[in-house]
């Protein structure tokens, strides 16, 4: 299941953290230590994470689990996966009144600047400040419950130490006071997506069982995220009636009531670098640019000239500054605009390095989505590879390949997060290869200017136009593919 289906279900589990004074930390209050601004005895809360390496199948544990780890270290039954955990250096007192026990000798503090090479070297895992998280960690769920989502509730999570204070102050005071290292006004999840194309199979369930049908069992996690990213291929054409040659040579058009799937799921931003983004000429490009207009759907990577195609898109949610950048990496022909002709941008990749690096300095976090070549493999080839890498190195915070119809590996660094191909988001191809059913849809959180990490969903498609979330054991057979020839980069 996914992150925004079942921390509903999860929140049912409540419980009364240990509250801390300053006489528990030797006369100095943690607030001063995690918080410097926070005036001696203020009370606040402080939110810790359980932390794994990134390329981990592992979603969710129990937080009881954790707890008898914390107290008792590893069992040979089922319990945490791993046979030591790492803290940081100075959280030992703060998370010993969490768990109300001292900690195992399984449990071993390190400094900042060692722990995450601890942890990949040692193939273990950690217990962090909030703050803390990289994209070069995964968030582990406790009870289906995440750090990073947007909805998180700070009243459920386990994970959660409580600082100064009164003994006068109830649970239900406690509940009023916010986290001093989670400040959910200053967090945003951006949700990428791979291929949609309202054409063929997909589009003869939608005349059918309406717009909407294709969504039917993602929905409200499509809608949950803060920022929805999608990338239709495909124009919108006033009279769509598609013959016989035209499928057969791949020339497609989508119906303009097909628009109303993308606006039903939420779409705040829709990638228009596609193939087939010319299919129908230069009317069907205006028409499909003036229905984004109409729907409040902003656009990049197309446009109704090549100035406008290569605009970056800029948006800002939580005070998280965003740049959206976005092209076509094929040869030169696939949809691409002129300086009189709309289409899409062709990837000039020095004129897309030098873009990034100007607005990376002007404050933004760079994201650029390659519609790049269709490559039906793991892995890709050097092509992609060097033209992700030309951008990760510019300054690309991420840089996701919109093109592949199957999901395809990563590269992770201490400054990128490259993901090559996520896979069919809406489009008929179930039944082509095993793999172009499966896809992921990647949830990337930001935290006051800073990617702190990503989360994959993964969805299997049922017939030419339905997807539904992944079962656990379909979910790790995928997540083990494509991490068996991924690449994190841990000094």
């Amino acid at each position: 299941m996914c992150l925004f289906s079942i921390i509903t279900a999860a929140a049912a589990q409540e419980r009364s953290p240990g509250k801390i004074s300053s006489e528990g930390l030797g006369g100095k209050n943690i607030a001063d230590i995690f918080a410097p601004a926070s005036p001696a005895n203020l009370p606040s809360r402080y939110v810790f994470t359980l932390a794994a390496p990134f390329l981990t199948a592992t979603d969710s544990v129990a937080f009881a689990d954790l707890s008898d780890f914390w107290v008792n270290g590893p069992r040979t039954e089922a319990g945490l996966p791993v046979k030591q955990l790492y803290i940081l250096s100075g959280t030992e007192t703060l998370l010993e009144n969490i768990f109300q026990f001292p900690a195992s000798s399984a449990i071993k503090a390190v400094s900042e600047s060692e722990l995450l090479s601890q942890v990949y070297t040692d193939e273990t895992w950690a217990i962090l400040p909030f703050e803390s998280l990289e994209p070069r960690y995964k968030s582990i769920q406790l009870d289906g419950m995440s750090a990073l989502s947007n909805i998180f509730d700070i009243n459920h999570w386990p994970l959660t130490a409580h600082i100064g204070g009164s003994p006068e102050m109830s649970d239900a005071d406690w509940q009023q006071i916010p986290a001093s290292n989670r400040d959910p006004g200053k967090l945003t999840t951006l949700m990428l997506t791979g291929v949609t194309a309202l054409v063929r199979g997909t589009a003869s369930y939608m005349d059918v069982w309406g717009p909407e049908y294709p969504a039917k069992n993602i929905r409200d996690t499509l809608r949950a995220v803060d920022l929805l990213h999608v990338n239709n291929e495909v124009p919108f054409a006033a009279v769509c009636q598609q013959t016989e040659a035209e499928l057969n040579r791949l020339q497609f058009c989508s119906k303009t009531a097909y628009i109303d799937l993308l606006t039903d799921i939420g779409t705040d931003l829709v990638e228009l670098d596609g193939d087939h983004f010319q299919d129908f000429g230069d009317e069907a490009v205006y028409k499909t640019l003036d229905l984004y207009r109409e729907k409040g759907i902003p656009a990049y990577g197309g446009g109704k000239n090549l100035e406008e195609a290569r605009k970056p898109l800029l948006l800002e949610h939580n005070g998280n500054r965003f740049a959206f950048i976005g092209c076509n990496g094929k040869e030169i022909g696939y949809a691409s605009a002129s300086e009189t002709r709309p289409g899409a941008a062709h990837c000039d990749i020095p004129w897309i390095t030098k873009q990034i690096k100007t607005l990376k300095a002007e404050g933004y976090l760079p994201i650029v989505t390659f519609q790049h070549i269709e490559y039906y493999n793991v892995s890709p080839n050097d092509e992609m590879r060097e033209d992700f890498t030309a951008a990760a190195d510019a300054g690309a915070v991420v840089v996701s390949g919109s093109q592949s119809h199957i999901p395809m590996a990563f590269e992770i660094s201490e400054n990128s997060f490259i993901h090559y191909g996520l896979g069919n988001l809406f489009f008929d191809q179930a039944f082509f290869l095993p793999e172009t059913s499966e896809a992921t849809l990647d949830v990337h959180v930001f935290y006051d200017g800073r990617h702190i990490g990503t989360e994959l969903l993964t969805i299997k498609f049922t017939n030419l136009a339905l997807n539904r979330f992944m079962t656990e054991p379909e979910r790790h057979s995928v997540l083990e593919r494509i991490f068996s020839k991924s690449i994190v980069g841990v000094e």
